[in-house]
């Protein structure tokens, strides 16, 4: 998907739909209604990939955020040495009733 968009009038979806939904196969298609923007159409296949990115995007904000806040941690002396946190996570797995 490029950056480039069509604009066309709403009239052309009722009498060249199979027209702009080729157009759309090629780059988004800006939908007027009296002269202002209104809808952008996309094909499937570019909404589902702008959606997957959307996602990955989502995903890599909160691994930052955990970093930057790991980060802080340290700064601030909130640490503990390895083997006292896997001490920690086992006795927490052990009161875990199943």
């Amino acid at each position: 998907m490029s950056g480039e968009i069509s604009i066309r009038p709403s009239k052309d979806i009722r009498t060249n739909y199979a027209q702009i939904a080729a157009i759309a196969h090629q780059h988004p298609v800006a939908i007027t209604v009296n002269g202002r923007e209104d809808t952008v159409l996309m094909s499937h296949n570019d909404f589902l990939e702008q959606q997957r990115q959307i996602a990955e995007m989502q995903e890599r904000l909160q691994l930052y955020a955990h970093l930057a806040q790991a980060q802080d941690d340290i700064k601030l002396g909130r640490v503990q040495p390895m083997s006292s946190a896997v001490e920690d996570i086992l006795r927490d797995i052990d009161k875990i009733e199943l």
